[in-house]
């Protein structure tokens, strides 16, 4: 039997991404997108666009969704070797083999809106390509170049490529600045990462959960009536036993790690807000009750002679049955394993994953002692002639009495939290690895707010008589309901 509640919480992030522009500073990436573009110096006035579609290259795309535009590229290049030429050009600059690069598909394309006043350059018809500002916002898909953070846009209204240059405003003071324009960065030697300034990124996470169960059962018991040293036994009986539990369970986990970033992307501390998801079970459980399974019914010197009459003597044996002993497993604590990999790499700006996880599980054995009571009574069915109204079913109160018991239960308390995070490091040295794992150590906890016993069928046991032993206990005892209310006189 086991009892199982997650308690989940929405993740908080309060991290902010790098910047697009920013992301493809300095790439490497960079000059073979401007060798397509033919894109030279920036520092003339752009031609403003608050129109496209005048000019078309490669068409009207028919939706602003990535399957569209990557459907729409396809089948250009099936109907035109122009456009296919220069489709497989653009993606060649990109990093990829050509337009039918298996590495190429929908995933690296995106729909977006390029905001007004957005300069760069502009594909047209004759595949010529202009320095130019948009006077307006207009819809486009940025195509991703493969494994470096480049990109370029596709225009929905015309089909126009579009190409932001990445710009360094430092870099003259650097004195980077390009041969081939007094705008362009020389990519190559301008590192921000050489300044590159550390970014904690702390991760806290806590979950609560409450509630328990019953534990049913049945335990052989015992029945002996005792006065002045002497017992006699009534006979054994299965009776029920049943143990009601309530617990409160608690989990709490926290990690941090530090990582290295551009300067101007740099933020005061960042913390991650995850759940701890708890799980609780019972693994086993035992009782004991009454005394070595006696239950002894200590009555006066009358009712012992009326029973004795009825039952054979026993020895009293005064040995207290325990509860089975229950031993909790010894657990080895929850561990991940760093990531160790190298990954090659340029220098500059690099995508990292960081995996945030941990688990542990904690076992105990929680034994209480109980005192139940326990109310005997005789049953007998009476045979012959019945009066109207009267029924066959009687019954005699034998007395309530004190049952000693104990009842222990072994729990395991699971506990585990996990969160993926990717961040944008500089790796001027490419060491950094792609991925990380860092460990999330559980501190676990719970307590039994109740734990109560109960013996018998709502604390009665019932022992057949015949009629004439009902008479004979009659003279001793009184009559009652078949649930032990004397109303029943």
């Amino acid at each position: 039997m086991k009892k199982i509640l997650f308690l989940i919480g929405a993740i908080v992030l309060s991290f902010s991404a790098f910047t697009e522009a920013t992301a493809q500073q300095y790439a490497p990436c960079v000059e073979p997108i401007r060798q397509f573009f033919r894109a030279e110096s920036t520092t003339g006035t752009p031609k403003v666009l608050n129109v496209l579609g005048t000019n078309p290259q490669f068409g009207r795309v028919p939706l602003h969704t990535a399957k569209s535009a990557y459907d729409h590229l396809k089948n250009k290049a099936k109907k035109s070797k122009v456009m296919k030429a220069e489709a497989d050009r653009i993606l060649i600059a990109l990093g990829y083999t050509g337009l039918n690069d298996p590495a190429f598909d929908v995933s690296d394309i995106s729909p977006e809106v390029v905001p007004s006043g957005t300069m760069g350059w502009m594909g047209a018809g004759g595949n010529k390509y202009v320095w130019s500002s948009f006077g307006k916002e207009f819809n486009g898909f940025k195509i991703m170049s493969k494994n470096s953070p480049c990109f370029v846009y596709l225009m929905r209204d015309c089909g126009n490529l579009f190409w932001i240059p990445p710009t360094c405003p430092d870099c003259e003071a650097r004195g980077t600045v390009s041969a081939f324009s007094n705008a362009f960065c020389d990519y190559t030697n301008c590192d921000d990462c050489a300044n590159a300034t550390s970014q904690t990124i702390s991760v806290v996470g806590n979950g609560n959960i409450a509630t328990g169960d019953c534990i049913m059962g049945e335990k052989e018991i015992e029945l002996v009536a005792t006065y002045g040293g002497e017992a006699v036994c009534l006979g054994k009986r299965t009776v029920p036993v049943n143990v009601s539990y309530a617990y409160e369970a608690s989990g709490s986990t926290s990690a941090s790690e530090t990582v290295m970033v551009e300067p101007k992307n740099a933020l005061e501390t960042s913390e991650l807000k995850i759940p701890v998801n708890l799980a609780m079970s019972i693994d086993e459980s035992s009782t004991s009750v009454g005394k070595g399974g006696k239950v002894y019914m200590e009555v006066t010197a009358k009712r012992f002679k009326a029973l004795k009459a009825l039952y054979p003597t026993c020895a009293m044996e005064e040995s207290a049955e325990m509860a089975k002993a229950l031993v909790a497993p010894v657990t080895d604590e929850a561990s991940v394993e760093m990531a160790q990999s190298v990954v090659d790499g340029k220098s500059g700006l690099k995508k990292q994953t960081l995996f945030f996880s941990g688990s542990d599980v904690v076992s105990d054995v929680v034994t209480k002692e109980h005192n139940s009571n326990l109310t005997v009574i005789a049953h007998s069915t009476k045979t012959g002639k019945l009066v109207k109204g009267e029924s066959a079913d009687r019954y005699l109160c034998l007395g309530q009495y004190g049952v000693p018991g104990s009842s222990s239960m072994l729990y395991s308390l699971t506990g585990n939290s996990n969160l993926t995070q990717t961040v944008e490091v500089c790796d001027s040295e490419g060491n950094e690895p792609a991925e990380k794992n860092i460990d999330l150590p559980m501190n676990l906890d719970a307590s039994f707010t109740s734990q109560e016993m109960k013996v018998g069928n709502d604390g009665r046991v019932y022992i057949e008589v015949s009629e004439k032993e009902y008479k004979k206990l009659a003279k001793r005892f009184s009559r009652c309901c078949s649930n032990g209310d004397s109303s029943c006189n």
